[in-house]
């Protein structure tokens, strides 16, 4: 999941096709990534939980993008191990978290939310 979230921040488009599932690829790919990279500055990951089982795993996690508020992409994605790779497969869109303001800040500057990236 955090190579994925990386590849995003680093314009790795050949990467996030690699890692998507081959029964989830599709034709434009390339160019629906190319897009989403160039409209979305993310600012950071929190990781809430992960499963590993066999092999199969399941990762809930917050991408924080650029927006006015601060947009979330909150998701549990499902991967696959194969051939000693992780293969993303598909996500259940979930709804927003609320931050609490004393907690550190997503966006890895060490500082509290409430004084970094906090809007209210």
């Amino acid at each position: 999941m955090r190579s994925r979230y990386s590849a995003f921040c680093l314009g790795k488009v050949n990467y996030l096709v690699e890692t998507l599932h081959a029964d989830k690829r599709q034709l434009d790919d390339v160019a629906i990534l190319k897009q989403s990279i160039k409209e979305t500055q993310w600012l950071g990951l929190k990781i809430i939980r992960h499963k590993i089982q066999n092999q199969e795993a399941t990762v809930e996690f917050v991408g924080f993008y650029q927006d006015k508020p601060i947009g979330q992409l909150h998701e549990k994605s499902r991967f696959i191990k194969q051939d000693g790779k992780w293969l993303y497969i598909d996500g259940e869109q979930l709804p927003t978290i609320k931050l609490a303001r004393n907690e550190q800040c997503f966006c890895g500057s060490g500082r509290k939310f409430k004084k970094c990236h906090a809007t209210d």
